[in-house]
């Protein structure tokens, strides 16, 4: 209750607590369903690490199924706990963050009856802006990207019939649902390392180049420790050297990082090593050690 109310303070009121009169468990549902469904649909889970959390075989269940479909995934710390003691799977993958140890604290009142007496909860405040820049990092709700964007201060917001671009992020709506579930597969993807192509299929018109520029590109750009978006490839009679085909993407996803290589250093790159792979490690090594960034 401590975190959802430092949540709803901080910008993310679209949370969902199971003992929540408006946004929890109702009476006459089915508890197992409603959190398997709520999971589904949600950005992010939070899972509050103590040592009732990791001796309870439902929250490991809880965990794994968040895992299992894709989600991002935060590990809180608000008790005491040993890090050897909890579930490989979160510790070997995921960075947690700290509410316990810190000499500021944050205090927070809740009150739920009759389940929870009047209560002060406190939390280290370093940890609460570590958590905060976090959850900001992996946001994919339209308000966590700026409008009007940095490199286009007069732009509108109305394209016409020009597709919206990465930098109309901010004014992309109405696709939320088909974003959590875009990011979710692939996330899902990464993981297993067993399929390689997600299709977005739809009636023409119906919004997929927007869907794609505007809702999954940008949300993935964030994710960079895991994902390198590069540009848009439009093969036209050209794939390769086309203006806008896999040559002219690869510059710029090159040039973006620091690395000066012409397109036709990229096309000799492409013919010398044979597939695209080499290329691709070659631009992942520049992110630094340690990056599990798939370009995309």
């Amino acid at each position: 209750m401590a975190i959802a109310q430092w949540l709803q303070t901080n910008g993310w009121p679209d949370y969902y607590l199971d003992i929540s009169p408006e946004k929890g468990i109702s009476p006459g549902e089915r508890w197992q369903e409603a959190l398997k469904a709520a999971a589904n649909r949600c950005e992010a889970v939070l899972f509050l690490i103590s040592p009732d959390w990791r001796d309870a075989p439902w929250c490991l269940a809880e965990f794994l199924l968040a895992k299992q479909i894709g989600k991002k995934v935060f590990g809180i710390l608000i008790r005491p706990t040993a890090l050897d003691s909890l579930p490989g799977e979160l510790t070997t993958e995921w960075q947690l963050c700290n509410l316990v140890d810190g000499e500021q604290r944050k205090e927070l009142r809740v009150h739920h009856d009759p389940i929870v007496p009047s209560t002060v909860v406190s939390f280290a405040e370093a940890g609460l802006e570590r958590l905060r820049n976090g959850l900001k990092r992996a946001g994919i709700d339209a308000s966590s990207f700026p409008w009007p964007p940095d490199t286009d201060l007069q732009r509108v917001p109305y394209r016409g019939l020009k597709p919206l671009e990465s930098e109309d992020a901010a004014v992309f709506f109405g696709r939320d649902a088909a974003i959590v579930r875009g990011l979710d597969a692939l996330r899902t993807m990464l993981e297993r390392g067993v399929e390689g192509m997600l299709v977005i299929v739809g009636a023409s018109g119906a919004g997929k180049s927007s869907f794609l520029r505007a809702g999954l590109w940008p949300r993935l750009a964030k994710d960079d420790n895991h994902f390198l978006p590069l540009p848009v490839i439009r093969p036209g009679r050209a794939v390769i050297s086309g203006v806008t085909g896999l040559a002219a993407s690869l510059e710029a996803a090159f040039g973006t990082r620091g690395a000066q290589v012409s397109r036709a250093n990229v096309r000799d790159k492409l013919q010398a090593v044979g597939r695209l792979d080499g290329v691709c490690k070659e631009l992942q090594g520049l992110l630094g050690p340690g990056s599990r960034a798939a370009p995309c």
